[in-house]
């Protein structure tokens, strides 16, 4: 970790008031911004021996954007990506995923994750979170071992189903193995957090529910699910307990400021308020989405105030890592399907994936913003591409026009992780040849024929 000077840039702070400055600097000091400013106020020589990025003479002037934040992504699951294309979703669960997660060594979901990794990196992201998994700790070992920023969970499930084996556990299983996972990893070397898990309400208990919503608010943890994310899981709730599914959450006391839930597709207008008066997290995956799922009311919660972030979820559901295709989708699906071109415009999409993913993972106080004391978790994006040119609204530039070929330079708590488009703390050449030769030998072990 060294001392760097970021200048002549436009930085977008991504702050309440929106503020930019059109020509200026940032300091990093070890993983914090030491100072930011205009050009006119800096003077080197308060930065002896730190390195400097500026764009090159002439060149369009660098855009800095603070790094940015998927709160929902199934990072063991990229060597599976392909795998599971244009079939139906029994056909994607029964005969491609579980198979491919039984299949799964811990090598392999570590090799997984830091390709996963190298993709977020590559489209600007230095904090994500974990959807699920069988091998929680190999991931969190990618994320000390690229400097991304992390949050792990255990795939955690206490009813039978047809599921792997090996994720089988009982209440008293799941709640040991949970917390054991958080006192192995949360907080370690301030990169790696660890949140509970239910994975869904089809293969969870109402006691399980109850105990980690409780344990969830005592301990201060995020809990993670997937919920109303298919219609078959609306009418399986509905059918046993009489009730939706964010309607019987409520009705345990498991909607809390502390539930990051995913998708949340098939829900109302009552729903969304349900979600909005107990500060529910929504977590939007529109590639997923557009896929497997359908449409989130996303235009509704956001005008309803609710801190939507974003996610590339699962790679065999979406097979891009890249949020900045994310951040695409979402600006032009809700146009779309409001038949409004003003629907979650390409401002709102930038805080989805900034500042609302702090939020959601608690961490508001740390990043999702470019301030004096947070952390150097910092996008620098080269505009002088073909994709960015021209620039008229630099906001809709880089929702609707750019793709990850832009981000040139990415810090994540002050660490350099990519410079000039090449990674620094990944090999990149290795981890694609590993990768390749992994991906197929599970393939072949899991028996899948496509």
């Amino acid at each position: 970790m060294g001392n760097y000077l970021i200048t002549n840039s436009k930085i977008m702070t991504m702050n309440g008031a929106g503020d930019v400055l059109a020509n200026g600097y940032i300091a990093i000091k070890d993983s914090r911004i030491q100072a930011m400013g205009s050009m006119d106020g800096l003077d080197r020589r308060e930065y002896p021996g730190y390195r400097e990025f500026t764009a090159a003479p002439y060149a369009k002037p660098y855009v800095v954007l603070p790094g940015f934040i998927q709160t929902h992504v199934h990072t063991t699951q990229t060597l599976g990506r392909g795998l599971a294309d244009d079939v139906d979703l029994i056909t994607w669960t029964r005969k491609r995923i579980w198979p491919y997660e039984a299949a799964l060594s811990p090598d392999d979901a570590y090799i997984s994750s830091m390709l996963g990794i190298a993709e977020m990196i590559k489209s600007g992201t230095t904090m994500f979170c974990e959807a699920s998994g069988e091998y929680p700790d190999c991931i969190a070992q990618a994320i000390l071992d690229s400097g991304i920023s992390g949050t792990v969970c255990l795939s955690t499930m206490d009813l039978p189903g047809e599921i792997p084996e090996s994720l089988r556990m009982t209440t008293a299983q799941a709640i040991e193995r949970n917390l054991a996972l958080i006192e192995r990893w949360h907080g370690k070397e301030g990169r790696v957090d660890a949140c509970l898990n239910i994975l869904n309400l089809f293969l969870s208990s109402e006691t399980l529910w109850r105990e980690f919503t409780r344990l969830s608010l005592e301990k201060n943890l995020l809990l993670q699910s997937h919920v109303s994310e298919s219609k078959s899981e609306v009418e399986f709730v509905k059918e046993k307990t009489g009730l939706t599914p964010v309607r019987y959450l409520n009705s345990i006391g498991a909607l809390t400021p502390n539930l990051l839930a995913a998708h949340l597709v098939f829900i109302d207008d009552e729903e969304i308020d349900l979600l909005h008066r107990n500060q529910v997290n929504v977590m939007h995956l529109p590639a997923a989405e557009l896929r497997i799922a359908g449409f989130a009311p996303i235009a509704k919660e956001l005008g309803r105030g609710i801190a939507v972030s974003l996610g590339t979820n699962s790679p065999p559901c979406n097979n891009r890592m890249s949020i900045m295709d994310d951040m695409w989708l979402a600006g032009l699906m809700h146009k779309a399907i409001h038949d409004d071109p003003s629907a979650v415009p390409a401002k709102a999409v930038l805080r989805m994936a900034t500042v609302n993913g702090a939020k959601a993972l608690k961490r508001e106080q740390e990043t999702g913003t470019l301030a004096v004391g947070k952390l150097a978790d910092i996008t620098i994006m080269d505009m002088n591409k073909v994709c960015s040119t021209p620039v008229h609204a630099l906001e809709s530039t880089i929702v609707y026009q750019a793709t990850s070929e832009v981000v040139d330079t990415v810090f994540a708590r002050g660490e350099l992780l990519m410079e000039h488009g090449k990674l620094t703390t990944i090999d990149e050449g290795w981890i694609i040849k590993e990768a390749e030769r992994r991906a197929h030998a599970i393939t072949k072990r899991a028996g899948i024929v496509l």
